[in-house]
């Protein structure tokens, strides 16, 4: 049952009426829409979107407030140079990072299960120095986590080509000391 304030003049109103229309403020501004009952699909590439958007937004947040870091850091400080006017950094970020239709970050993915496994361990330390951690969520869609060297990975991949960042001329084949450069412009104020 909606609440209303008013009724005859119409000053305020709240709930829903008749399973049709829902009433409420948005921004101290009334408004009235029709009643949804929200929906949690279960198909694999919108698990996948949970996934790649959750893992983009648990290696990001590692930028957004570095352990012991009060002013940004060199990567945050690029990030947000390179973000275009009227859009926030990490939408930037995350869009930049996931790609239209999840290409970039499935394309990155790929590229990154395919290198050695001395290179995987270089970005699995570094990740270990950030302190980012694998990200998995329960999903019955095709990617089920992210390893925490993927995502240094992912965040190597966006700062060189969309921040333009100081990073190893070519990330697929770091050796152990590359990453130190880039760990310390996620972690350190500029």
């Amino acid at each position: 049952m909606a609440k209303v304030t008013g009724p005859l003049m119409s000053l305020d109103a709240s709930g829903t009426v008749g399973k049709t229309a829902t009433f409420s403020k948005w921004k101290g501004r009334n408004y009235v829409r029709l009643r949804v009952t929200p929906m949690n699909r279960q198909t694999s590439n919108q698990q996948d979107a949970r996934i790649y958007l959750g893992g983009a937004g648990h290696a990001l947040s590692f930028a957004l407030k570095p352990v012991g870091v009060t002013a940004g850091s060199a990567f945050y400080n690029k990030a947000l140079a390179a973000a275009p006017a009227g859009q926030s950094w990490i939408s930037f970020a995350m869009r930049s990072i996931i790609g239209s239709g999840a290409s970039t970050i499935v394309g990155n993915l790929a590229t990154y299960t395919g290198l050695s496994s001395g290179v995987k361990t270089v970005y699995g330390a570094a990740a270990d120095t950030i302190g980012i951690t694998d990200f998995s969520i329960a999903v019955v869609g095709s990617v089920t986590s992210i390893a925490k060297g993927a995502l240094v990975y992912l965040l190597v991949k966006f700062y060189k080509d969309f921040a333009g960042g100081d990073t190893p001329d070519d990330p697929d084949t770091v050796s152990t000391g590359d990453l130190d450069d880039f760990v310390t412009a996620l972690t350190v104020a500029a």
